[in-house]
């Protein structure tokens, strides 16, 4: 039997969230549109990497961003998640765009090493 799997948010920022939600309403709507494909893949009992789409990326380490699709003139945004593949939990980490991708990045770097340590 498969586990559904959850969605935990306690490791972003609420602020950042909402400020970036208030700001770019459609890219984030589409980037959560495009994180629900990827959890009803994973609810099918299809593995992360056994699944091609293009709005998923490996940013190493664990670490994956989900991007926004079929926003026309969109700012290049990015969620990042990181799927704890044992216990069928996908984090999400932050939300950011191209101007901000290496802080992004780094940032929830370091809270996927920290929250493998924690889970594993």
């Amino acid at each position: 039997m498969l586990t559904a799997w959850t969605i935990d948010i306690s490791h972003a920022s609420p602020r950042a969230f909402e400020d970036y939600e208030k700001r770019h309403r459609r890219e984030f709507d589409a980037c959560f549109n495009n994180l629900d494909k990827i959890i009803k893949f994973l609810n099918a009992g299809l593995k992360m990497g056994g699944f091609q789409v293009g709005f998923l990326r490996s940013e190493g380490r664990g670490l994956y961003r989900v991007g926004q699709t079929g926003v026309p003139g969109a700012r290049a945004t990015r969620l990042y998640v990181y799927p704890d593949v044992h216990h069928a939990v996908m984090y999400i980490l932050g939300i950011g765009d191209k101007d901000t991708q290496h802080k992004d990045i780094a940032a929830a770097h370091i809270k996927t090493d920290e929250l493998r340590r924690q889970t594993t």
